[in-house]
């Protein structure tokens, strides 16, 4: 008996085996979607997705695999938390999205899918593909997985970094206060005692909704997010199809005096397309006058759109670095280091006790050809001691300025300077003829 018992055990297990075996995605491929860092979905852009399937027996996922199957699907939806489809096209109904084979290539499943009028957020895209005969019910191979994937609320978008209860946001013909914040939503002071409710009915940290922003006729989307920082902040999001919107956020360069001898600027601009903005810290005491040892630092956005993304709803990079420069004896010594390179998005970035640099808002537009978006516009909050100015220039301007380098500009003497200035600001060598 025990023999038979054994024998039986291994034929369990070697079934099990054989049902556990499963066909797999091996490619996938987002066209017309954004793709760095995750997927992200535009609504009413359509997305295709390619992806390569291989059988269980390492042949393609294709009808000649499986001779004894009369039916072999390819299927995609979104579901809920229980993997029920939901509805991403507005028409009330559950969408599943059929995939096609390509003719040429066995193997090769494609579909189109177009979201429309669907909150944003984060959703799960489940795949599944089935080979079967629908007479018996037999399953020849079978597969699925899960995606996550980003529904933006349109082509362009706004973030605000550190909404609280109790602030004030202008953009377009919007302005309210928010009461009221927490996980459970907020309340919306539009002024004239007219108020808005906003609720996180599947208490995820995410919750919006809709209004005509940029006075287009057309409905755009604010979304607060929970800032995974701060409990008791948010970030607010934005979303429009029309392009206005980056021009359409009100903001004031407001200076404010922040506790004991600090001086806060606020909103200054970074970035604006392709023109960026640095800033020095420049020292005022006394012994800087005198010549004597002066420690000025300079503020610069670093270039190019690698250095300024987003991802899945939120900002992944608005980089900046923080250079240190430090003069003796009427410049007869001087000592240069970089004190500080990241990202400063919704990040209180402390250099040397004495200044503090916070991302806190942004205007992003989607290259979906590119498959990325881009921050067009960054705006940033500087806190610096009473002892110090704040000098804005372009990057050029401070390339080749007089004034804004104690005792001489290290670009245009470089052999006196310990650091590559011309890469820090991303000035390029004129080509000899």
């Amino acid at each position: 008996m025990r023999k038979v018992g054994v024998v039986l055990v291994f034929v369990i297990l070697l079934g099990v085996i054989s049902v556990a075996r499963a066909a797999t995605i091996t490619n996938e491929v987002w066209s017309n979607a954004i793709v760095d860092p995750g997927v992200e979905l535009v609504p009413g852009v359509p997305a295709e997705l390619n992806i390569t399937i291989v059988s269980s027996n390492g042949e393609p996922f294709t009808a000649a695999t499986f001779p004894n199957a009369d039916s072999i699907t390819v299927s995609g939806k979104f579901v809920d938390e229980y993997g029920n489809a939901i509805d991403v096209t507005g028409d009330g109904n559950p969408d599943i999205f059929s995939f096609t084979e390509a003719t040429d290539t066995p193997g090769l499943w494609r579909v189109t899918i177009n979201v429309t009028n669907v909150t944003p957020g984060l959703y799960t895209f489940r795949i599944q593909a089935i080979a079967q005969n629908s007479t018996t019910g037999e399953v020849f191979d079978n597969v699925t997985v899960d995606r996550q994937v980003w529904i933006a609320g349109g082509s362009y978008w706004v973030a605000k970094a550190d909404v609280k209860d109790g602030d004030t946001v202008e953009i377009g013909s919007l302005s309210f206060t928010i009461r009221g914040l927490s996980d459970l939503g907020a309340i919306l002071d539009l002024g004239n005692l007219s108020t808005q409710t906003i609720t996180d009915t599947d208490r995820d940290g995410i919750f919006s909704w809709q209004y005509d922003v940029t006075g287009d006729k057309t409905n755009d989307w604010l979304v607060f997010s929970k800032s995974s920082d701060d409990d008791d902040r948010f970030v607010l999001l934005v979303y429009s199809n029309d392009a206005s919107l980056l021009d359409n956020v009100n903001l004031q360069e407001d200076v404010v005096r922040a506790k004991g001898d600090r001086i806060t600027f606020r909103n200054k601009l970074l970035k604006d397309r392709s023109n960026y903005k640095a800033y020095v810290v420049w020292d005022e005491s006394w012994l800087a006058k005198l010549g004597l040892k002066a420690v000025d630092y300079y503020i610069i956005p670093q270039q190019g759109r690698d250095h300024w993304k987003e991802g899945w709803g939120t900002v992944e990079r608005m980089d900046v670095r923080v250079i240190k420069r430090t003069t003796y004896l009427f410049g007869l010594i001087a000592k240069e280091e970089e004190v500080f390179s990241g990202n400063i998005w919704a990040k209180n970035v402390n250099i040397d006790n004495l200044i503090r640099v916070f991302g806190r808002w942004v205007g992003n537009a989607a290259y979906l050809g590119r498959g990325t978006w881009e921050i067009l516009k960054g705006y940033a909050d500087i806190t610096i001691p009473s002892s110090y100015s704040l000098r804005e220039r372009s990057i050029n301007e401070l390339a080749y300025s007089s004034e804004d380098f104690r005792w001489f500009n290290p670009i245009l003497k470089p052999d006196k300077a310990s650091l590559d200035w011309k890469s820090i600001l991303g000035i390029e060598d004129e080509e000899e003829e």
